[in-house]
């Protein structure tokens, strides 16, 4: 094949072409020779920093962009920790500033562990927040290694990526890679699923009686799941489901205690055995509690709750928006008062 004289220059020459065309990915996508020329840490680390720090061009143009170089395979959670230790290290937080340009909340050195563990506010937002490619499909689906889900969770909690729902194969991957990481008994991926809607549907009846009946019913997933059902589908109607009741029952006469911790569960989540079933009416008004039932059940039957930082953003959230209808009712009531004094 005979190369086009652009692939024939030296990658001394070819790198700045790249750089100078404003980092094309087109020149990158249209022949693999260029791109197998510039596969180097160089391109790679200008490449982000052109991309991911700031706006270019319209919006979907950018997150195409952005879209392209979180799916590919030069992007490892390895690689993108050593970028942002390089391209924020100097400022000493991930908004970009030194204090002295408007930083008053530094988040260094970033906790790449568990990103969730950060805070930052509409007043001090990191620079990465402006990424909004998709999400990549390696992210989602298995097997779930410690670096997959630090990278899903620093993406889902710093940045405003999401999944392309429009794209079948793409949905799929998201829907049974929940699947598999109740299958591999991931506590920690299924968390990332059953909190973020990004991923997602919430989880709901179904969801609870796939990681009962075909996931080994692991406690702490099980928990998990139904706090998040209970969550986003509330407490004030009663679900019914006689195949998870009849698993309880049918563990219950072998003598497992798995049997009554899941129908304790499932009594405090208001999830009856049928419509108008009298004997577990009575337990309708009890919460989701970690405590009840409780059991030593060693160390393939261990129950693990996380305190997570996602549900403390929807409840203060909940808060703030219950408090600011306290103050409109009051403002209202005092307008009111007002009125009737005055006669108008």
């Amino acid at each position: 094949m005979v190369l086009a004289p652009i692939e024939r220059l030296p990658v001394e020459l070819l790198q700045p072409i790249f750089i100078a065309a404003g980092h094309s990915i087109a020149l990158i996508e249209a022949s693999t020779y260029i791109a197998a020329r510039l596969s180097s840490e160089y391109i790679y680390h200008s490449t982000c920093n052109y991309y991911l720090t700031d706006v270019r061009g319209t919006r979907a143009e950018l997150s195409a962009v952005q879209t392209y170089i979180f799916a590919s395979r030069w992007m490892t959670w390895s690689f993108f920790k050593s970028w942002i230790m390089r391209r924020y290290g100097l400022a000493g937080c991930l908004c970009g500033r030194t204090p002295k340009e408007g930083c008053f909340d530094a988040q260094w050195p970033p906790n790449f562990e568990d990103t969730s563990q950060m805070l930052f506010s509409r007043s001090h937002l990191p620079q990465l927040s402006i990424v909004k490619g998709r999400i990549p499909k390696k992210l989602l689906s298995g097997p779930w290694t410690r670096d997959k889900i630090e990278f899903l969770r620093f993406l889902l909690w710093i940045t405003a990526m999401t999944v392309d729902w429009m794209n079948p194969e793409t949905a799929q991957v998201a829907i049974d890679g929940r699947k598999q990481a109740m299958l591999d008994r991931n506590l920690e991926a299924v968390e990332l699923f059953n909190h973020n809607r990004r991923l997602g549907r919430p989880a709901d009846l179904g969801t609870v009686l796939f990681a009962v009946m075909h996931a080994g019913c692991d406690r702490s997933i099980v928990y998990d799941t139904l706090l998040a059902a209970n969550m986003w589908y509330g407490r004030k109607t009663a679900r019914c489901s006689a195949e998870l009741h009849k698993w309880c029952q049918s563990r219950i006469a072998n003598g497992d205690p798995k049997g009554r911790w899941l129908q304790k569960k499932l009594w405090e989540s208001c999830i009856l055995d049928h419509r108008g079933d009298a004997e577990t009416r009575e337990h309708i008004r009890q919460y989701l509690d970690p405590t009840t039932e409780a059991y030593e059940g060693g160390p393939e039957d261990m129950f693990t709750t996380h305190k997570l930082h996602w549900n403390e953003v929807c409840s203060s959230f909940s808060s703030l928006v219950g408090y600011m209808l306290q103050l409109a009712t009051l403002y209202v009531n005092r307008i009111n008062q007002r009125h009737s004094i005055t006669g108008r």
